[in-house]
């Protein structure tokens, strides 16, 4: 899933009454590859009903009343289902000299009765993938299932099963093997009659998922923890982990009770002139109304009459009229809270669109961020005359892997090659600050350069403070601009 497609799913998801999405994250979902050996039948091509009256009738039991009586089932039964074996062309009906109805076995009948007899069981070894949260077993196809060291590669962070321990299989199982079995293609012709045992070794691997962890406003303890696979909530998922005391277990409570502060970059007096969360977030939720209406439109409009097209044409030119008014009316905000979910974007954005200043901020660097889509990127703001400041380092990084360093040293590069590019590592800053144009500055918890495989902490509230007051986004460039230039080794 690309970092597009995630923020627009955190984006759809991050509403949930009385709770604020905290924060969010790619993780992986446990599963094992189970091989089962099962025991087998072929389904048979008529009922079991349908067989015990072709063989009645087969045996000289001729009329209805008979067949009932011999089986112990009501003579309108029996009558249904003579009718629709003649109707498949399995009985005859044969008159008799005493007007009665009598019935027959057709050469067709007596083939199916043929083949009946030669059905017998058979064993097969299948794989099914068994579920480490739900615990129960499901299909999960081969394009979806991600090993430990892919997730590893691109920062995934793995969430545990619950218990850790592989799943045992047993007769026992059957029922539940069953109802899975299912949706297996290969066993569609068959019944599973018995699980026989594990019938070699039990593999571990991921589905790839976004865990939204919610606070509730009311109660900041209360948490909860939401798993969204290809784009929809799976309820069992967070009803699984809820149970296993999962927030615990991976510790997520403490990680965002112990969220950074970022407001001692900021003065008492521009914080008292932050605007009220409920106030924002009418308006964040006018935005997300018209974006909802407008890809509503747009999808409509993509199937209808040519005539029927140009009224929504016109209905969705007035919906993206608001939107623009609703999303100018947020941008102008001098102070206002910044939710976890909307700091990517922001940052693509500045990428994007910076004009003549841009500045980040950033504890640590990820290649899974400063990828060759923000290098370019990067590259063409520099080209274009844009003044670029990025500072950088905390400690000695040492859970830094190569791609992390190569990723370091292409942006040390790129400041060999261009004047306006100062590119610091300043040691020590636990500051998370992006600056744009005249246009905003943020200060916040969210690491602009490793939100996708942050070392620090996993979870933890990533609210920022957006500023649109242009003395103190001067102030913020300055402070930091001085700072990087004056450092030992700085590029620049």
């Amino acid at each position: 899933m690309t970092e597009s497609a995630v923020e627009e799913v955190v984006r759809r998801l991050s509403k949930r009454p009385g709770y604020r999405l905290a924060t969010y994250r790619e993780v992986g979902l446990p599963f094992w590859d189970v091989p089962i050996r099962c025991r087998l039948l072929r389904r048979k091509p008529v009922g079991v009903l349908d067989e015990f009256v072709l063989k009645c009738i087969q045996a000289d039991l001729r009329n209805s009343a008979d067949v009932a009586k011999f089986l112990g089932i009501p003579e309108q039964v029996v009558h249904t289902i003579m009718g629709n074996l003649v109707n498949s062309g399995s009985l005859a009906a044969v008159a008799t000299r005493t007007s009665e109805i009598h019935y027959a076995v057709t050469e067709h009948g007596q083939k199916v009765v043929s083949d009946l007899a030669e059905i017998t069981p058979e064993e097969r070894t299948l794989r099914l993938a068994y579920d480490g949260l739900t615990r129960t077993y499901t299909v999960i196809d081969k394009a979806m299932r991600w090993r430990p060291r892919d997730l590893r590669q691109y920062d995934i962070l793995e969430i545990p099963a619950f218990p850790v321990d592989p799943p045992s299989v047993g007769p026992g199982d059957t029922s539940s093997i069953g109802s899975a079995l299912r949706g297996v293609t290969e066993t569609s012709e068959h019944e599973l009659l018995t699980v026989v045992a594990l019938d070699g070794k039990r593999e571990k691997f991921f589905v790839r998922a976004i865990s939204l962890v919610f606070q509730s406003v009311d109660r900041p303890e209360e948490i909860h923890v939401s798993f969204a696979i290809d784009g929809r909530v799976s309820e069992e998922h967070d009803l699984a982990f809820a149970k296993a005391e999962g927030l615990r277990k991976v510790g997520i409570v403490g990680q965002i009770a112990d969220g950074d502060s970022p407001e001692s970059l900021l003065s008492d007096d521009l914080l008292k002139q932050r605007t009220d969360e409920s106030e924002v977030a009418a308006i964040r939720r006018t935005t997300e109304r018209y974006r909802a209406q407008l890809s509503a439109l747009e999808e409509k409009a993509a199937v209808v009459s040519h005539e029927q097209r140009e009224e929504l044409v016109d209905q969705a030119a007035e919906v993206a009229r608001r939107l623009d008014e609703a999303e100018t009316a947020l941008e102008g905000i001098p102070v206002r809270v910044l939710e976890v979910h909307e700091h990517a974007p922001l940052l693509a954005r500045a990428l994007l669109s910076s004009s003549s200043r841009l500045l980040i901020v950033s504890p640590w660097i990820r290649a899974a961020i400063v990828d060759k889509e923000f290098l370019d990127n990067l590259r063409k703001l520099l080209e274009a005359g844009v003044n670029v400041v990025i500072g950088y380092g905390i400690g000695d990084d040492k859970s830094a892997r190569e791609h992390d360093r190569q990723a370091e040293k292409q942006l040390q590069r790129l400041a060999a090659e261009h004047e306006n590019f100062t590119f610091s590592r300043l040691g020590d800053t636990h500051a998370k600050v992006l600056v744009s144009d005249d246009s905003y500055a943020v200060v916040t918890s969210f690491n602009w350069l490793s939100f996708r495989g942050d070392p620090n902490r996993p979870f933890r509230d990533e609210r920022g403070t957006m500023i649109t007051i242009k003395p103190e986004i001067d102030r913020l460039y300055a402070d930091y601009l001085d700072r990087a230039k004056s450092l030992p080794g700085s590029s620049k």
